[in-house]
């Protein structure tokens, strides 16, 4: 679907338009065929440049085709956020152009006037989209990470399924330290290639300096979660060894009363079998060893 919007600084909404004009806001979301055909043909971008825009993993990064600037980036898709994909940004001679698969999170906030989005001020513009974008990825980490701390708090009662949920968190850390990296790679990128004013040039800057902050919160946290790992590995050992060590006990609790019973149940002449306490001597032997094998796992501390 393709919406044409535009607002100029005498304007104070946003409005919908009718076809591309000057100063015009371009957004596509989910593009047919078609669609892609007349943004090629019609707008005059770049087909290879649309279907990266499109490609779930493409990395952050900054093009230039003729008078047009393409920068790729990520935003968070879902109702849960988890999800990330690819967001195109196309800086036109007389446009600005965003492209994504779904729609932002952040859309709604621009058309109901929360942002000062004028259209026509095109790098104004892709500094505000891509606040919005580091404002989204700065909140999921921060809920992220939370989640995480609360989970380490019950590392010692954790279960199968508590594990499987650190694993799915460990994997998405993952994908956002990815994130962060490639992102400030393009801040710098698109600082050191578009000329802005030194107060927009500020605010890079200062996107640079949140994303490295989110990096490292994600670095931090990742190795919280291999601590909680390696704590819960060596949990299940510490359990295993105690189950052997009871379960060796036990059998060898049974062992000794089978292998007398067995030998005095032999076809055989025995020494005391004609008497009629030996039953209970016996049983008084068995106490004894049992006793004796207790007292010798108590001293080593086995049980």
């Amino acid at each position: 679907m393709i919406s044409f919007f535009k607002r100029t600084i005498q304007d104070k909404f946003i409005k919908r338009v009718l076809k591309p004009q000057v100063g015009v806001w371009i957004n596509v979301v989910d593009p047919s065929s078609e669609e892609l055909k007349y943004l090629v043909k019609e707008i005059g971008l770049d087909k290879r440049n649309l279907e990266s825009g499109l490609d779930p993993n493409e990395v952050p990064r900054l093009d230039f085709v003729r008078d047009n600037i393409y920068i790729f980036t990520k935003i968070l898709s879902g109702k849960e956020r988890k999800e990330i994909e690819t967001y195109l940004i196309v800086i036109g001679e007389d446009f600005i152009l965003t492209l994504s698969r779904s729609k932002p999170s952040f859309l709604k906030k621009i058309l109901k006037g929360k942002v000062p989005f004028i259209t026509t001020q095109k790098l104004k513009c892709l500094i505000h989209l891509l606040s919005l974008i580091d404002k989204d990825f700065q909140e999921v980490t921060a809920n992220l990470v939370k989640a995480v701390h609360k989970q380490s708090r019950l590392s010692p009662q954790m279960d199968e399924k508590m594990l499987y949920s650190l694993l799915e968190k460990e994997n998405f850390l993952n994908t956002l330290v990815s994130f962060y990296h490639h992102i400030n790679l393009l801040y710098e990128r698109i600082i050191r290639k578009i000329e802005f004013f030194e107060e927009d040039k500020e605010i890079i800057e200062n996107l640079i300096e949140e994303s490295t902050q989110g990096l490292n919160l994600c670095k931090s946290f990742l190795k919280l979660i291999s601590n909680m790992r390696e704590y819960y590995v060596i949990l299940l050992s510490h359990r295993l060894n105690r189950i052997i060590t009871i379960l060796t006990v036990f059998t060898i609790f049974i062992e000794l009363p089978t292998m007398i019973s067995g030998i005095y149940g032999m076809n055989v002449l025995l020494p005391f079998q004609k008497n009629p306490w030996i039953f209970y001597y016996l049983i008084g032997i068995i106490v004894a060893i049992w006793l004796g094998f207790i007292l010798f796992l108590r001293r080593k501390k086995i049980i």
